[in-house]
């Protein structure tokens, strides 16, 4: 399972009453248990049922990856839209909404138990309307439902399983669950069962429960108030709060499972480059969480590129996904550090890190896809899966691939061990394996030029191996955000690094953006394109990481082109997304079909889109004089000011864009000449 955070207990038990009692009829969905399933890519997936002459569900039109991986399931899937809105009326049956994404390892299981399950499809069929969301298409539904999972279950993740009214409305929710009820846990087959029942004969339950949760859910959904003053202590009290959060030992901020936190990182460097008291400490937390993720499993040793986040407080197991996003704000942050701190070991993470994206990951027309998955054939056992399968090694195999000297350093190097060095497995999963990753004995020391020479040598013959095993599946849709996020890496890494080809990089996802999702007639961004079809309007994240990319862009290749389509991009957004009310940015456009608009400055897993936009407002007033978009700057940090007053921490991004009495304003990264 994928997960996301824990609320605290507080705000679990603090549900009113019909949800609590729902929530505990059906259980707590559990960690799942092990299993070993048969992943294709999309295309063999298709080709398969289609030679076999097997009938495909409502998802077959669709263009996402993730729900064309479901197109042949005996489950009568729908995509999201009023036709199965209208089925569920007309029918007089809940929805059973199932979000995730392609790349996600336990949404691959649930897949492969329950909703190829003979039997569990008869009762989808029978007593719901089956709805599939891809999160990653349409994150402003994931972000309403996930808000949901967190209520009822206090943590959150993927796979998500949510059950609706005909109003959209939830009325219970959970992540994974298994086929069939255990000791642990309720069986999906079984949860269906039970609400089918209190949907024909307790329907006013329901509409209790769901009412409730809907208030509740939609009442934290607007984070920003009508005018407010930030506090001019509030960068300091957000650095305390880190440093509370901040694991000495290992990294990182919290426990076990640890996600990069690019906005907390680049807060940190931003109070380091002030050269102020908190400085050097700033400067140590993040430079040494950076390093640490750096010389974990988190980095991949052999091919450069970060997983999505690490299993273990030693930053040494990942969850094996590569998002896009993640090379492209841990690379960002990186060159940041390299600003403050010019080692070489910094820009070679960045470029190792970019290098990947441009060899991987980029459409031969300048777009960059969207995800690696974690999973992948197993190299000696044709036909299974398995997470990891891609990137670990039994000792074994290392020695037979490499000289003596190599192996006698590379054993020592990445602390393999003849059984195994993954000791966080609960579930058994990666028996007698190794993860390639710095074992404590180098982290204090740097190698010789022989070692060094040694290390590089072996590295390129694991290369050359694993690049022979089966490849894990790539969701090659192009998301808008992330396209311009990597925009904004990549042109920092050349204005940094001064290194053409990540211009020319950026320069070319500049313009399959302008050429590919962008409307010439109305001006509209869309937010994926797939197989030459661009679709689903942009969100906020999508026009701010945008502008962010394509004011980097003019900063550093001078060609005002780019900052044309900046400010025409920020009028659309403007437009699209501004609340002329309390000020601040919708997360999504008002003809999106979702239970409400969020507006948010806290960050998750992505910074806060309101912290982008913020950014790119106070960045255009600068490039053009005009004090309009000061204006709306400062009206969104208005906005936004109780929230950031009550939790600075929790909106890192945007206080890099506040100055602080005692501090002066730092530029960051894509502003760098």
């Amino acid at each position: 399972m994928t997960p996301i955070f824990r609320f605290s207990r507080l705000l679990v038990h603090g549900i009113v009453g019909g949800l609590t009692a729902l929530a505990l009829l059906f259980g707590a969905p559990i960690e799942p248990c092990r299993a070993d399933i048969v992943h294709n890519t999309v295309e063999r997936y298709l080709q398969k049922h289609r030679a076999a002459g097997d009938q495909p569900n409502s998802l077959i039109h669709q263009s996402s990856p993730y729900l064309l991986q479901h197109a042949y399931n005996p489950v009568q899937w729908h995509p999201w839209g009023e036709q199965a809105f209208a089925l569920a009326r007309e029918q007089d049956k809940p929805i059973f909404l199932s979000i995730c994404y392609s790349t996600c390892y336990w949404c691959h299981v649930m897949a492969q138990e329950s909703f190829e399950n003979v039997a569990i499809a008869a009762i989808l069929n029978k007593d719901f309307v089956a709805v599939k969301l891809d999160r990653e298409e349409r994150p402003d539904i994931d972000d309403v439902y996930m808000a949901a999972t967190q209520l009822v279950n206090g943590y959150g993740g993927w796979p998500m399983t949510v059950f609706l009214n005909h109003d959209l409305e939830p009325f219970h929710a959970g992540v994974y669950y298994p086929p069939e009820t255990t000791d642990d846990s309720i069986g999906l087959s079984e949860l269906l069962l039970k609400v089918a029942d209190l949907w024909r004969n307790d329907r006013a339950r329901i509409d209790r429960v769901s009412a409730q949760l809907t208030l509740q859910i939609k009442a934290a959904a607007d984070e920003s108030v009508a005018g407010g003053t930030i506090d001019p202590q509030v960068k300091w009290r957000a650095f305390e709060q880190i440093g509370a959060t901040y694991d000495s030992e290992f990294g990182g901020f919290g426990a076990a499972p640890k996600f990069p936190r690019p906005g907390k990182l680049l807060f940190l460097l931003d109070v380091a480059a002030s050269n102020g008291e908190r400085a050097q400490r700033a400067l140590a937390m993040a430079r040494d969480t950076l390093v640490a993720m750096a010389r974990g499993g988190l980095y991949d040793q052999v091919g450069g590129g970060f997983h999505r986040y690490a299993v273990d407080a030693q930053w040494q197991v990942p969850h094996f996904e590569k998002m896009l996003y993640t090379q492209a704000l841990i690379s960002l942050v990186h060159v940041r550090l390299y600003q403050i701190e010019p080692d070489p070991a910094y820009r070679e993470i960045a470029a190792a890190t970019l290098d990947f994206v441009l060899r991987e990951m980029r459409d031969p027309d300048g777009g960059f896809y969207s995800a690696l998955d974690a999973s992948s054939q197993r190299p000696d056992q044709s036909g299974s899966s398995a997470e990891g399968a891609y990137y670990l090694w039994s000792a074994d195999q290392l020695k037979s691939l490499l000289s003596e000297a190599e192996w006698a350093l590379v054993s020592d190097y990445y602390g393999i061990e003849a059984d195994g060095n993954i000791h966080s497995d609960p579930h058994g999963a990666f028996e007698g394996l190794n993860i390639l990753h710095v074992s404590d004995a180098y982290r204090e020391r740097r190698l010789g030029e022989t070692e060094a020479a040694l290390i590089a040598g072996a590295r390129q013959k694991l290369f050359r191996e694993r690049s022979k095993r089966p490849r894990p599946h790539l969701d090659d849709k192009v998301i808008t955000a992330w396209n311009g996020m990597m925009i904004s890496a990549l042109t920092a890494a050349a204005a940094t690094f001064e290194e053409s080809r990540y211009l020319e990089a950026a320069e070319n996802a500049a313009a399959f953006i302008r050429d590919h999702l962008l409307d010439p007639e109305t001006g509209r961004l869309y937010r994926r394109l797939r197989g030459g079809e661009a679709g689903i309007d942009a969100t906020l994240a999508d026009y701010a990481w945008t502008v962010h990319g394509l004011l980097a862009l003019y900063r550093e290749s001078n060609q005002r082109s780019w900052l044309k389509l900046a400010q025409q991009l920020t009028e659309q957004q403007l437009q699209s997304f501004y609340d002329e009310g309390t000020g601040g940015f919708f997360e999504s456009g008002a003809d999106r079909n979702v239970l409400f608009r969020s507006k948010s400055v806290y960050d998750g897993a992505l910074p806060a889109p309101n912290a982008i936009a913020v950014e790119n407002l106070i960045i255009l007033a600068k490039l053009t004089g005009a004090k309009r978009w000061q204006q709306k700057a400062n009206e969104t940090l208005s906005a936004f000011a109780g929230s950031i007053n009550s939790n600075p921490a929790g909106a890192s991004w945007m206080l890099t864009q506040i100055e602080p009495g005692d501090m002066p304003k730092q530029r960051s990264a894509v502003e760098s000449d």
